[in-house]
């Protein structure tokens, strides 16, 4: 899985964390079953989801050496596949249920290679002068 990041301002001011967005990561299968063979995620049934999911993604830079990754697409409704598979896709469905539309996160070390996270440092913010 590849995540590339750009350093989110904003959002890092008001939540007094470092937080990284990008708007369009695609989500496979693949990816899904990855995260689930590094235990990442749980009880989310990939084969009851499309092969590719567009998702926004939030990332926080959690101490020591973490990320909290949140992957959300608030247009994207769950196929009924999906809810035809309460328990194999528990935790998917919470989520989901718990924010008003598709929502997966999980917590991972900064240090694992098998997800390759691509962070950009913007400092350039509209309505500054750039020297």
């Amino acid at each position: 899985m590849q995540l590339n990041a750009v350093f989110d301002h904003e959002s890092s001011k008001i939540s007094d964390k470092i937080i990284f967005s990008s708007d369009d990561i695609e989500l496979t299968r693949k990816d899904i079953a990855e995260l689930k063979e590094k235990k990442l995620i749980n009880y989310v049934l990939e084969e009851t989801l499309p092969e590719v999911i567009h998702c926004q993604v939030l990332i926080f830079v959690e101490p020591p050496l973490k990320a909290k990754v949140m992957l959300f697409n608030n247009d994207f409704i769950l196929p009924q596949e999906a809810e035809d598979e309460p328990f194999l896709n528990k935790v998917l469905l919470e989520q989901c249920k718990a924010h008003g539309w598709f929502w997966m996160e999980f917590m991972m070390p900064l240090y694992d290679k098998s997800i390759k996270i691509d962070f950009t440092f913007d400092t350039f913010h509209p309505g500054e002068k750039v020297n």
